[in-house]
């Protein structure tokens, strides 16, 4: 036994969710910084006061962590709200308790989020110069300015690096949906527990199914594609070889190549017309892998080992199938001899049926009645094979899910900040504004003006990801694929373009309204 999931996974997530919460702790210190001024007289009158600037750092300080404090209240209520439908998008059942860890751990987050976003702007707004401020002349530096448009870009960087890679987990999910596996793995139904049957049972089951008018056919197998477990490993050492090789083993019944799809590219298939248990079929890596040419009749010897010596099983080889993808898609094809089940008596452990077109309802009904006729006393179970397939993949579709989450929240997050700050800047510059209006500025032209250096921003956070995101996705994630895409340049493109895009729109409101305002208004604005 051991864990069966991804710590990877976890690691990333964790990782997520503390630059979504840095993001947050970027807002509160940029609006903090930015409206200093509004708090500067305040502060040059408990200076002049007396007060100490580590009471007033203290004071600062104290305002963080109590927000913070309230923001982990508010935490708590969403997430006891939102947990059911959390649990239903990661497919788990998460139960969150108050214990003592628990406890700590959310009053060390308090504090830490407290202590990250405060502790900038209080050596800010401590430092003010009272006998400037009490004049009326503080005006913010330019050093400010530098770090408050480094937060920005440093906020957008993280927005973009998790939008990238969610379009490219998507574009990956999608990939290995509609890649051909080597066979047609529609309208597949697999009948599970077929051990339960006496090899009769089972041979003569498969007749009658054959018989529904909604069956197109079907066959009997020990394996299908996306089981790994029903693959076992074999050694055989080709004729004429002294080197013993070590392939996978898939076991199926007459009709289950035809069933299944497989192309047949030399050779025959298992024939019920001929005794087939001492023949085998390969796939085109396995005849690559042994050094076979002109391998239709060559022999494979099967070292078994039989009580207390070993016997050589001789093999002869009758065809040919085009390589499929018996596993994942994050594992290249390996080498996989077809063996008969006459070989072992004729068992079956899955039935394979492929249905008629527009006919699964009426199939699957057909199906479990003739099941219920020869195995009344065992439970009828059945799955698709497409959807089973799917299942492969269903950690890297939830893994998709929580990254479009969570780019989603932190591009809202981020568009918070950048609102506020747009606000606070388009006020800073209310005068200009005017000014221009008055010399005849067009309101596009001001709306322009103050959206440049947004998007100057997001632009220079968009040139900074890129390459990041290209690394880890390329380097991290995709890597685990044998089958993959490549990242194509409309990826990055596309991300940029939306990115500035949801710049616009956030600082478009205050632009909009700024250029449209009232010049005396504007001019007369204290």
């Amino acid at each position: 036994m051991k864990a069966s999931g991804n710590i990877n996974s976890v690691y990333i997530m964790v990782a997520v969710a503390i630059l979504i919460l840095v993001i947050a702790c970027i807002n509160f210190m940029n609006l903090s910084t930015a409206r200093s001024a509004e708090r500067s007289r305040e502060v040059g009158v408990r200076k002049v006061m007396g007060s100490l600037r580590q009471q007033l750092m203290t004071q600062f300080l104290t305002e963080a962590f109590v927000l913070s404090a309230l923001g982990v209240l508010l935490a708590l209520v969403v997430m006891r709200s939102s947990l059911p439908f959390f649990n239903n998008l990661i497919g788990k059942e998460l139960i969150f308790s108050f214990d003592p860890t628990t406890i700590g751990a959310l009053l060390l987050v308090t504090a830490i989020v407290g202590l990250l976003a405060g502790l900038y702007p209080a050596f800010v707004l401590s430092s003010f110069n009272p006998v400037v401020v009490m004049k009326g002349k503080f005006t913010g530096s330019q050093k400010g300015r530098w770090i408050r448009n480094g937060l920005v870009v440093f906020q957008f960087w993280i927005s973009i690096v998790l939008m990238i890679g969610t379009w490219v987990i998507g574009d990956q999910m999608k990939f290995m949906q509609e890649k051909s596996l080597g066979f047609d793995k529609e309208q597949l139904l697999i009948i599970e527990r077929g051990f339960l049957l006496q090899p009769q049972q089972a041979k003569t089951l498969i007749e009658e199914i054959r018989r529904l008018p909604e069956i197109q056919s079907a066959a009997g197998a020990f394996a299908i594609p996306g089981r790994e477990d029903n693959f076992f490993g074999i050694q055989f050492q080709p004729e004429g070889s002294s080197e013993i090789l070590t392939t996978k083993s898939m076991v199926v019944s007459d009709g289950l190549i035809e069933t299944l799809g497989f192309e047949l590219l030399e050779g025959r298939l298992f024939s019920e017309d001929v005794n087939d248990s001492l023949s085998v079929i390969l796939n085109e890596t396995a005849v690559k892998t042994m050094g076979l040419e002109d391998p239709i009749g060559r022999k494979l010897v099967d070292m078994q080992q039989r009580q207390d010596s070993i016997v050589a099983v001789p093999f002869r080889v009758i065809g040919i199938v085009k390589d499929f993808n018996f596993n994942s898609l994050r594992d290249q094809v390996t080498p996989l001899v077809i063996q008969s089940n006459e070989l072992f008596n004729g068992g079956h452990q899955y039935i394979v049926a492929r249905i008629k077109p527009n006919q699964t309802t009426a199939a699957i009904q057909s199906v479990e009645r003739k099941w219920k006729e020869v195995a009344p006393e065992q439970p009828f179970k059945y799955l698709f094979l497409d959807e089973s397939l799917n299942q492969l993949y269903i950690a890297e579709q939830r893994t998709g899910n929580l990254f479009a989450v969570f780019s989603g929240l932190a591009i809202f997050v981020a568009c918070i900040g950048l609102f506020a700050l747009s606000a606070y800047i388009t006020t800073l510059r209310i005068k200009e504004i005017g000014v221009r209006k008055v010399l005849g500025a067009s309101v596009g032209g001001i709306v322009i003006l103050l959206s440049k250096d947004f998007t100057k921003m997001v632009a220079l956070a968009f040139i900074l990801a890129a390459p990041v995101a290209w690394y880890v996705m390329e380097h991290w994630w995709l890597q685990n694929f044998a089958y993959r895409i490549q990242i194509g340049f409309w990826i990055f493109s596309g991300a940029g373009l939306v990115a500035i895009l949801i710049a616009w729109i956030t600082v478009s409101y205050q632009s909009i309204k700024a250029a449209t305002s009232d010049p005396v208004k504007s001019l007369r604005y204290e």
